[in-house]
């Protein structure tokens, strides 16, 4: 039987005190609406799911802008063992490249927030011990937990995977530190990590 919103309170959750493990006779309800800013932390937390994807993550943003400078310094101040014209052009070509990179890769994530969110407003989600449910503007879901293969956490939220690069997405913000203690304390009792998750399934905030 749904649970009926509590009226006047901005995240609609009715919270029991600080248990672990989590109070299987409540439950608990919050509403949220995702932010670019909430999608981007939420790819920066999916990178450091394992070693691989984190050093790629790092890589395309850090490093190859770095090498993109270091590149058109080396061919923009004059020397005498330069090489042919379009050798030079070319080079300074894949500095700038590597330069903007970040700013492409930011733009591509903004398009995937646009198409994902598309038509998406505020959502809100029942928690219990059984199940959670979803409901948007236009759809609801119910999701068993043992369709939730592993869960993930840092300071800004909460990721539940559906699969290794499908999840939900649980902004911290809306959430006090009572919520987040209550969350995690659900989330590890009822998520079985699968195998082959990566280093930091279910895993505390760093």
């Amino acid at each position: 039987m749904p649970v009926p919103p509590i009226e006047g309170a901005e995240l609609r959750a009715e919270l029991a005190q600080p248990i672990t493990p989590y109070n299987a006779q409540k439950t608990m309800q919050i509403t949220f609406k995702i932010s670019l800013k909430d999608f981007f932390a939420a790819q920066a937390l999916h990178a450091k799911r394992s070693e691989i994807s984190f050093v790629g993550y790092c890589t395309a943003r850090y490093f190859y802008p770095f090498l993109g400078v270091c590149i058109l310094a080396f061919e923009l101040t004059p020397h005498p063992s330069r090489g042919s014209q379009n050798m030079h052009l070319f080079s300074i070509a894949c500095g700038i490249f590597l330069i903007l990179l970040p700013v492409y890769l930011y733009y591509v994530t903004r398009r995937a927030y646009k198409r994902s969110m598309s038509g998406s407003g505020a959502c809100t989600v029942d928690f219990s011990t059984e199940f959670l449910r979803t409901t948007g503007e236009h759809s609801k879901s119910e999701i068993k937990w043992s369709a939730i293969r592993s869960f993930s956490e840092d300071k800004a939220c909460f990721l539940l995977y559906l699969a290794p690069a499908r999840f939900l997405i649980l902004p911290k913000r809306f959430c006090s530190s009572t919520q987040v203690d209550e969350l995690r304390a659900l989330f590890g009792e009822c998520v079985q990590p699968q195998v082959s998750e990566g280093k930091n399934a279910n895993s505390p905030a760093n």
